[in-house]
């Protein structure tokens, strides 16, 4: 069975967020059969494997996580082409799901031919597959990491073509924003109330959002309030997310919405409106003289794979195992459009993403 192949017949198992125990299940099963049983599940979710190798030889960890984004239950795989290149799409009703079983499937293939040799010449290896990395990093935030003996660690989740290096990621903030103002009847008495929905506009008026810089994303995504149509709304949240590298226009964006907010509040006497952010994770940079990205720049040119560092403006296990002190950086495997039902991956890159991985632990 190749990498193709593998990732084919795992893309049918239904992995939505905190229900990853089937493929959890798939994956110790298919470890088994390779004479892996060093295996243990925490109280998280999370899998944790060993696999053999030379001693003499440093340990590196491999990482891919469970869970997808919905819909990501009843995934039929299509093979089909894409401007003459084979691909593998979704027959359109769910995602595909190379987010990120496309990992799972490098992993276990990368283990399978080491099998085949015994796993006598290859470096030890760690695998983690965390849960809930697509709703908060849930898995890798639990993860215990006093067991862990590598040197190093390939996240297998990037978007985008095989050679990429994802060796940056953002810090982001969610926030919510909960306006308060006075239910009255709209019919009898509008000038009673403060109506939390007027508030909520003109605090959307003036915040900013989208794009704001090279390195500086803002998301208002969600607006919740109102109890019916002849109601003065009393109350109205609103919540979004904040994504920078620079730790500086983070918070000057953030002092930017408790300037609106407050200027907001004032305007609607008797009304409140109160601004609340969460971290959600913090930024990480690994520096290009790591060992982790000199061997894959050194295999991937080896490979002829154009080997690129970039940063990424997303959130991954990456963010975790870099802040609990293990350099990793995440590996592009040749997906694209995930989250979305257009969703596809590259045949070709997926086998090309599996040599790579096979050298560096190789």
């Amino acid at each position: 069975m190749g990498v193709v192949e593998r990732f084919q017949s795992i893309v049918p198992i239904d992995n939505p967020s905190g229900r990853e125990a089937t493929i959890r299940q798939a994956i110790e099963t298919a470890l088994g059969e390779m004479g892996i049983s060093d295996c243990s599940v925490d109280a998280a979710g999370n899998l944790f494997v060993r696999v053999p190798g030379n001693p003499g030889k440093e340990t590196i960890m491999l990482s891919a996580h469970m869970d997808s984004v919905p819909p990501c239950e009843g995934i039929v795989p299509v093979l089909d082409e894409r401007a003459g290149r084979p691909v593998i799409r979704s027959e359109g009703r769910t995602i595909l799901g190379a987010d990120d079983k496309s990992g799972i499937a490098v992993a276990l293939e990368v283990v399978s031919q080491l099998a085949q040799q015994g796993f006598r010449d290859n470096h030890p290896l760690e695998l983690f597959f965390s849960t809930g990395e697509e709703v908060g990093l849930t898995g890798a935030k639990g993860f215990d990491m006093n067991q862990v003996r590598a040197s190093y660690c390939y996240v297998l989740d990037g978007e985008g073509r095989v050679g990429l290096i994802f060796n940056a990621g953002p810090s982001q903030e969610n926030i919510q924003i909960d306006c308060t103002g006075r239910a009255a009847h709209a019919g009898i008495a509008p000038e009673a109330g403060i109506s939390a929905i007027q508030m909520g506009a003109a605090l959307c008026a003036q915040l900013p959002s989208g794009r704001l810089a090279e390195d500086l994303t803002c998301n208002l995504g969600v607006i919740q309030g109102g109890n019916a149509m002849n109601i003065v709304a009393p109350a109205l949240s609103i919540k979004g997310e904040m994504r920078s590298h620079d730790e500086a226009k983070l918070s000057q964006l953030l002092g930017t919405y408790q300037t609106v907010c407050r200027q907001v509040q004032e305007r609607f006497t008797g009304g409140a409106v109160a601004l609340n952010n969460v971290r959600r994770y913090d930024r990480f940079f690994v520096h290009p003289e790591q060992v982790v990205i000199q061997r894959a720049v050194q295999h991937g040119d080896a490979l002829g794979l154009r080997p690129q560092l970039a940063p990424m403006n997303i959130g991954s296990d990456a963010h975790i195992l870099n802040r609990n002190g293990l350099p990793t950086v995440v590996l592009g495997m040749g997906f694209h459009y995930s989250h979305s039902l257009g969703e596809f991956i590259y045949c070709e890159e997926l086998e090309q993403v599996c040599q790579l991985v096979q050298r560096l632990v190789a």
